[in-house]
């Protein structure tokens, strides 16, 4: 199964995003609260610009030590969540 990584528990709500969205592997990743208090990590997809759980290739510390992605680049790719 996905690799799972336990969030701050205060308030913890599940959709909420952790980190991210950050540039991953030339695109976009994003680790998002799970009910449990555990973490997943969701993919960015430009053609549908939709959120959809990462392969497994794409790890926590890659997400952590992966370059934010600014506020103006990112209202340019729009995110409809």
């Amino acid at each position: 199964g996905p690799i799972e990584w336990k969030v701050e528990p205060k308030g913890n709500v599940a959709g909420r995003v952790v980190i991210g969205p950050k540039k991953v592997n030339g695109g976009y990743a994003r680790i998002v609260a799970q009910k449990d208090g555990s973490g997943c990590i969701e993919s960015f997809d430009l053609v549908s610009r939709t959120w959809s759980l990462a392969p497994q290739s794409v790890t926590f510390s890659e997400v952590w030590s992966a370059p934010p992605v600014s506020i103006t680049l990112w209202a340019s790719i729009g995110d409809k969540s």
